[in-house]
């Protein structure tokens, strides 16, 4: 079992003792997509940045269950889904924001010579060999429109 694996059987536990049923429920959804994905690979064992990877695609996916409920108006969901996804969060290493992202972007767009909008995918496939999973893709592509 990995690192995040690991600590997600842990919390899991501690989870089940202390009776918090919605935290349950999103280790148990987080290990249940961790195994999916470690069956779909070639090998037994999952290295940490896989296991960032699948829980990154969690993210996102409460993020669009998020914008699909808001826009039907299921508040009820909303709520759910946001609780669910700021505990996914946690799990995932501290987000790139503000002016630190700026400095990064304004780096990477230096080394390749970022003239504008013509270069953002050479800029994002260069940002993303670099600095893949220290900020999400939108959140970069609105840093770069701002040079």
């Amino acid at each position: 079992m990995n690192e995040v694996q690991s600590k997600l059987v842990a919390d899991m536990k501690s989870a089940m003792k202390a009776g918090d049923k919605p935290r349950l429920e999103t280790i148990r959804l987080m290990i249940a997509a961790l195994k999916a994905a470690q069956l779909q690979g070639s090998s037994d064992e999952m290295s940490v940045e896989q296991e960032l990877d699948v829980l990154r695609k969690m993210v996102k996916s409460a993020r669009d269950a998020i914008d699909q409920a808001t826009q039907a108006g299921r508040d009820d969901i909303v709520a759910h889904e946001t609780e669910q996804l700021e505990f996914i969060q946690g799990y995932l290493p501290q987000q790139l924001q503000g002016d630190a992202l700026l400095a990064k972007v304004r780096e990477v767009a230096a080394d390749i010579g970022y003239q504008g909008p013509q270069d953002t995918g050479r800029f994002m496939k260069e940002w993303m060999a670099r600095h893949k999973g220290l900020a999400e893709g939108r959140d970069v592509q609105a840093a770069i429109k701002q040079l």
